[in-house]
């Protein structure tokens, strides 16, 4: 299951959530004080040990891929 920060609303943070097994996005929301306090939209989470931590590999990893995806759009 990949868990993605989409947004923030008010004290919620709303995790977009991806089962890779059957292609199902769905959405959950999650007090925001349950998140690291650096946590921010697009990063993607990880559960260890009943809490919560960004995998800052795996962010990086889709921003860039994102990054690429644009710059080719843009220079069609």
């Amino acid at each position: 299951m990949i868990m993605i920060i989409d947004r923030f609303e008010g004290d919620l943070a709303v995790i977009s959530m991806y089962d890779e097994a059957t292609g199902e996005v769905f959405y959950k929301n999650l007090p925001a004080d349950w998140l690291p306090d650096d946590a921010a939209e697009g990063d993607v989470l990880v559960k260890a040990d009943g809490r919560y931590a960004v995998d800052t590999k795996e962010t990086e990893k889709r921003r860039a891929a994102a990054a690429d995806k644009l710059s080719a759009l843009q220079e069609d």
